[in-house]
């Protein structure tokens, strides 16, 4: 699943690239991906685009709504201009879960919604297991729902008084605690198991168990860890050769994530993989307790 800084990365090249434009027609494949009327987007110009949570989120000219994307396990956008081919894959925008679809042919059987801009240049939103959607929401009830997300860990709101007031009332693990979207926004696996090795704290370990000086390191850690990820690119951690050259690179700068059996760059003990809440964890049993 695309994390905070793989969302982030995708909507500033999106407003870099698609900012100022005009939606024509909006083809809606498949209609559980799409909620809303696709007929209010017509003739809209894309004011801003940005990224709230794991949402990346399109705001326009004088129009009120605002359109929101969740790309969720393996949705991708992919935007394309009318001249675009496979021989000129930087003049595109991917962004999202990495499979051959980021360079082959679109529509494919993988695409459930299509924006098509005035420019004739196309915004595809492919997901192969048709978890992510797209909405289409009035400005009262975005507001409402933005009020309600709890702090993105970048955020200033984020503060180190803010996560120990999270943890200290939780009897979970921790990974599974700054994990937990209703608590901490876009802490995802990879870099909750990174923020964790950095910060030398077990994943296993009971939330409300941590010291004041453990709270303090996993905050920054927590911080560091999304930073690199967004000066990085995000993580593009994929078997498809023939995406190379696309995507971020932080898959290349794993500390504990995807590298079982090598090195602990803390301590050179030796990192493992078990399971917490179901999902796959890496960790140090040398440094991290």
């Amino acid at each position: 699943m695309p994390e905070l800084p793989e969302v982030e990365i995708t909507a500033r090249q999106l407003d870099e690239k698609i900012k100022g434009r005009v939606i024509d027609r909006v083809e809606v494949l498949n209609k559980k991906s799409f909620q809303g009327d696709a007929k209010d987007l017509c003739g809209r110009k894309i004011a801003r685009v940005f990224r709230r949570a794991k949402m990346v989120v399109l705001e326009f000219d004088r129009w009120e709504m605002v359109l929101l994307v969740h790309l969720k396990m393996t949705g991708q956008l992919v935007w394309r201009l009318k001249s675009w081919n496979v021989n000129h894959l930087k003049r595109g925008v991917v962004g999202g879960h990495p499979t051959r679809d980021w360079v082959g042919e679109l529509p494919n059987k993988h695409t459930r919604v299509i924006f098509n801009l005035v420019d004739g240049s196309k915004l595809f939103f492919n997901d192969m297991r048709i978890f992510g959607w797209i909405r289409v929401l009035s400005g009262d009830d975005w507001r409402k729902m933005e009020n309600e997300l709890p702090p993105d860990v970048v955020d200033e709101s984020f503060s180190l008084g803010y996560l120990t007031r999270v943890l200290s009332k939780s009897a979970r693990s921790v990974k599974l605690v700054i994990m937990d979207s209703a608590k901490i926004g876009g802490v995802g696996n990879i870099y909750a198991n990174d923020a964790l090795n950095l910060a030398k704290i077990c994943p296993s370990r009971i939330a409300n168990s941590l010291t004041k000086k453990e709270v303090g390191l996993l905050h920054a850690a927590l911080k560091e860890v999304m930073r690199r990820g967004i000066r990085y690119g995000g993580a593009t951690y994929s078997d498809f050769r023939d995406t190379q050259g696309l995507g971020g690179k932080y898959q290349e700068h794993f500390l504990v994530y995807k590298r079982e059996g090598e090195t602990c760059l803390n301590c050179g003990g030796e990192i493992v993989k078990t399971k917490i809440g179901g999902r796959g964890t890496y960790y140090c049993p040398e440094c991290q307790v």
